[in-house]
């Protein structure tokens, strides 16, 4: 089984079960593969060696008191002579599904809307047309895309977070990303720890608290999952700090929302 059909095992069958008829224990152990999968595609894990992504913020706005994000995306090192379907996977799916199909790539790299062939995707603006990857975020949102050549031989994975839910101290950083849409999974995401370092994780929610030991991986980071939804209580707030050696990074978010 290829490293791309493994992880999209994973994701589906676990999120197949209904989230609130959950064990505990089967509960941290979906959250856990919800991590680690999303950690995977926002690395690029499964993705074709040699490729990468680069993603351009081109506008910000607010329309109906709401923020508007949009990008454009251009790959290196994938062949520009292959038609992509672009796959989406959403907080609020089980999994990942094509969301456009006959997607090609400019001589820079840049993701298009070519409309020259009947097998490309065509555009109401004319030929040749960036896509706008637009979103609708809310803080700590996490847009996991993919392109994959109608082949299947190249496959680009790659993840876009708009507003992103992250404190920092003295060069440290923890972040909080919405795994499910009222945030009954967080994945907390660390940066700028020395490696190896033993750190000290605290998190509470409401009177529910927790202290537990970690350790950062060779590069400083460390991920993990966390489950904030306090039985009896269906919406509230998560507060989470994590102390190293020089700094502790502290960050609070709201679930059930």
């Amino acid at each position: 089984m290829t490293r791309f059909r493994y992880l999209l095992a994973i994701v589906l069958g676990s999120l197949a079960v209904v989230w609130a008829q959950q064990s505990d224990r089967d509960a941290e152990s979906t959250a856990a593969k919800l991590v680690t999968a999303t950690r995977d595609w926002s690395n690029g894990i499964p993705s074709t060696p040699g490729t990468s992504v680069e993603v351009r913020e081109v506008s910000r706005t607010i329309q109906q008191n709401q923020p508007i994000v949009r990008y454009h995306v251009s790959v290196k090192g994938a062949p520009k002579n292959k038609i992509y379907a672009l796959v989406n996977w959403p907080v609020s799916a089980a999994g990942p599904s094509v969301a456009i199909d006959g997607l090609t790539l400019a001589p820079d790299g840049l993701v298009l809307c070519a409309g020259r062939a009947p097998n490309q995707c065509t555009s109401p603006s004319g030929k040749d047309d960036p896509v706008e990857f637009a979103f609708r975020p809310i803080q700590g949102d996490i847009y996991r895309m993919g392109l994959v050549s109608s082949d299947g031989a190249i496959r680009i994975f790659f993840a876009i977070i708009p507003i992103p839910l992250v404190g920092s101290d003295r060069g440290c950083t923890l972040e909080a990303i919405r795994l499910l849409p009222k945030f009954e999974i967080a994945m907390l995401r660390t940066k700028g720890f020395k490696p190896n370092e033993a750190l000290q994780l605290a998190t509470k929610s409401y009177d529910e608290a927790h202290d537990m030991q970690v350790t950062a991986d060779e590069k400083g980071e460390f991920t993990m999952s966390l489950l904030p939804f306090v039985k009896g209580n269906d919406s509230g707030k998560t507060d989470v700090k994590l102390k190293g050696a020089s700094c502790s990074p502290a960050v609070s978010f709201e679930w059930g929302k």
